[in-house]
């Protein structure tokens, strides 16, 4: 099984919000799957966050669920927006629906199946 890395931002919050924003998801994804690794970034070196970046290595069979969880995380934040990326694409997830976090899993893995 093949695992990727992607990288989690979170977009037009403070860095306060970010870094709160990246442990509850960072202990949310955790909980839901142990086939996976998370691990706290900081987004810009120059400062002194704990780490408002996610960095997740996963492999394809994981995605259902990390997506499901971030899609979840997001529909509780009216105005939360993350930018998932991997070296050769990027998936930017912004006002989620109760409908959209359902096709969340199904865009992450087409795009998975394009890339390979």
């Amino acid at each position: 099984m093949s695992q990727q890395t992607y990288i989690i931002r979170f977009e037009d919050v403070s860095l306060a919000e970010a870094n709160r924003y990246a442990e509850e998801l960072r202990a949310n994804l955790l909980d839901a799957s142990s086939d996976l690794s998370v691990q706290r970034q900081r987004g810009d070196q120059s400062t002194q966050d704990f780490g408002s970046t996610l960095v997740l290595v996963l492999g394809t069979p994981a995605i259902v669920s990390v997506a499901t969880v971030i899609g979840n995380w997001l529909l509780q934040r009216s105005k939360a927006s993350v930018t998932i990326e991997r070296a050769d694409n990027k998936l930017i997830v912004n006002n989620l629906s109760s409908k959209d976090a359902a096709r969340l899993a199904e865009l992450w893995l087409a795009q998975e199946k394009e890339s390979t």
